[in-house]
């Protein structure tokens, strides 16, 4: 799972750097209610996407950190967003990756790709070794995406005001 500083990549997927180019894809994720259902900022419209390109760039300042896009690797098509992030909650740091994929692409086991994808990078680039989900308790399909990976729960507490689960992994 060869990685540079700006892709990662899994048996069928890339994992590259949101850009620009991203404006007109965004919105499969992050305008539609039904993804953006299990979020704590909500549904996004065109000016708020481009502020969130914007914030993307930024995290990348800290190599292997922030949110990037998901394509298929062979037709380049758009699937989602991914990530991993440093966050302090409830007193501790902690990294905690995410993922959003567009809904025609849910169930396919690409949320399961990317997920693994990331925990090889965090473990073999970025030496980490433990990493954090943080989801809501209702939404089932992405407790089962983190547990089929061997996440297990830790504990339910807030994030940006919102009641969350944690669900941690030893890598």
């Amino acid at each position: 799972m060869p990685l540079n500083k700006f892709e990662l990549q899994t048996p069928r997927l890339k994992i590259r750097e949101i850009s620009s180019q991203d404006l007109d894809n965004l919105p499969r994720v992050l305008a539609d209610p039904q993804v953006m259902l299990y979020s704590t900022v909500g549904v996004h419209n065109r000016e708020q996407i481009q502020a969130y390109i914007e914030n993307c760039q930024q995290q990348y300042l800290i190599p292997g950190y922030g949110t990037r896009a998901i394509v298929d690797k062979v037709t380049n098509e758009f699937i989602g967003i991914c990530g991993l992030h440093k966050e302090n909650l409830d007193d501790r740091a902690l990294t905690h990756l995410n993922y959003r994929l567009a809904v025609k692409h849910q169930g396919k086991g690409y949320a399961s790709e990317a997920v693994n994808g990331l925990l090889t990078m965090a473990k073999d680039t970025l030496n980490l070794d433990c990493v954090s989900a943080l989801i809501e308790p209702e939404n089932r399909a992405s407790v089962n995406v983190v547990t089929r990976q061997g996440f297990d729960y830790r504990n339910t507490t807030s994030f940006r005001g919102f009641k969350v689960d944690v669900y941690q992994i030893k890598i």
